[in-house]
């Protein structure tokens, strides 16, 4: 293959609409990852290890609780959503948002008990119930952000205004990012920190209806929100709760895998420690997240590519993992090789014990891209439940290793749990998938209907 094949295969693939899709998420995440990266250095800078370990734990607990906002119903109506939209079924359209509305009126209640519990939990965990206290400010404005903001980004995915949505995602970070770091900068320290996310989304909040009614205008099939208030009490909670509850669980269980390894290493080492690790594990994250946007767009291709052609999906997928496991060992490299720069410049020497972290997380880091299309392929083709044990198995024997290479290894041992996870789980994952969808039995999504 010479130079002018390359170039024009280049060219094929750039007219193609999920790439130009994919790139333009990518610019967005690349403004929203590159702003909250600022604000992490400048938060990090003012609250010192100690501190910034305290703000660590207090959104781990936070992002734990919120596992249980929104009951896992916004990734399983996407992949409704996306196949009623294909189809022009304007009913399926209306009960399935009126649905979601149903669970996050739920998932509210469910919000408030762990904001009230938070401070027991972290008193027990951690013997500082201000931990929770902060976690609990957090949890609260996770729970405004996964309503309405939420919704709308699911709309927008869903009839492919993926230039407005991306908008909305960089200015969702902009707006509680700036006021966390506003806050924190005028001397509310880490109660400053996370009010500022708490204030932010619902300034966002605002915004979203805005956003919500102007698309409501201009597209037939989408309802406006005063429709969906009225509908909800009539749409029955079992309408898709043998579907979303799978997809549910299986959520909650991939964000176990990434909130726990901090929350279980605060047990054992200082809040200092928290930070080092903390940061390198957002470092190599930061790198990987220009492979987000594609897991995204997968949430809405596969199911529209399964009605179109369930045969593609096979090959389709392996290629995408592919040039996904490429794309993130060379993001993993070059963060790696200019990490001990990186460090030192922008965090200060006072954070320089990270960049050993950070060498111990590259085969993480490089394996990370074989697990792109995971989750949007679990759900396209229904085979959540196997996604479940697979993660549940890994846990099982994964937290009591973890906790004992904590325990002996400190910091380290965080390191290695976190590379036996994710690897062990998206290797297996991968390969049941890519088997099944090379058998081509076409597998139907099982939602009853009233």
């Amino acid at each position: 293959m010479n130079f002018r094949d390359i170039r024009e295969r280049l060219l094929r693939l750039k007219e193609k609409q999920f790439v130009q899709d994919t790139a333009t998420l990518q610019v967005g995440t690349v403004v929203g990852n590159f702003t909250q990266a600022i604000v992490g250095i400048f938060l990090a800078r003012i609250l010192q290890p100690e501190l910034f370990g305290i703000y660590s734990l207090a959104l781990s607990l936070a992002g734990f609780a919120a596992l249980f906002i929104g009951i896992g119903a916004h990734e399983a109506i996407t992949t409704v959503l996306s196949e009623a939209y294909e189809k022009k079924d304007k009913t399926e359209v209306n009960y399935a948002l009126a649905f979601l509305i149903k669970l996050i009126s739920v998932s509210g209640f469910i919000a408030i008990g762990g904001a009230l519990i938070a401070p027991f939990i972290s008193k027990l965990l951690y013997q500082n119930s201000s931990i929770g206290s902060f976690a609990s400010i957090s949890i609260i404005g996770l729970f405004i952000s996964a309503t309405l903001l939420a919704m709308t980004r699911i709309v927008l995915q869903v009839i492919n205004k993926i230039k407005l949505m991306t908008g909305l995602i960089v200015l969702d970070q902009l707006v509680r990012s700036g006021l966390s770091l506003f806050l924190a900068v005028v001397g509310f320290g880490v109660l400053g920190a996370v009010t500022g996310h708490l204030l932010g989304a619902v300034v966002i909040f605002f915004v979203a209806m805005l956003v919500w009614q102007r698309v409501q205008s201009n597209f037939p099939l989408i309802p406006s929100l005063k429709f969906l208030l009225k509908l909800w009490p009539k749409v029955s909670i079992r309408r898709y709760l043998n579907f979303s509850i799978w997809i549910t669980v299986d959520r909650n269980i991939a964000n176990v895998f990434v909130i726990l390894p901090v929350i279980l290493t605060g047990i054992f080492v200082s809040a200092q420690e928290v930070t080092f690790f903390k940061l390198a594990f957002g470092y190599i994250n930061l790198a990987l997240s220009l492979l987000a946007p594609i897991s995204i767009l997968l949430n809405v291709e596969f199911p529209k590519q399964k009605v179109r052609d369930f045969n593609a999906l096979a090959a389709n997928f392996i290629r995408i993992s592919m040039y996904s496991l490429i794309t993130s060992t060379i993001l993993t490299v070059g963060a790696v090789l200019i990490s001990p720069v990186a460090f030192v410049v922008l965090y200060g020497e006072n954070f320089s014990p990270s960049v050993q972290y950070v060498y111990g997380l590259i085969i993480y880091g490089a394996m990370m891209g074989i697990g792109v299309g995971l989750g949007p392929m679990w759900r396209a083709i229904n085979k959540v439940r196997v996604s479940i044990i697979i993660n549940l198995v890994t846990l099982i024997i994964g937290i009591p290793v973890g906790l004992f290479l904590i325990r002996s290894y400190g910091s380290w041992g965080t390191v290695a749990m976190v590379t036996a996870w994710f690897t062990a789980s998206q290797v297996v994952s991968f390969i049941y998938l890519a088997r099944f969808l090379k058998s081509k039995k076409p597998i139907l999504l099982d939602r009853p209907r009233q």
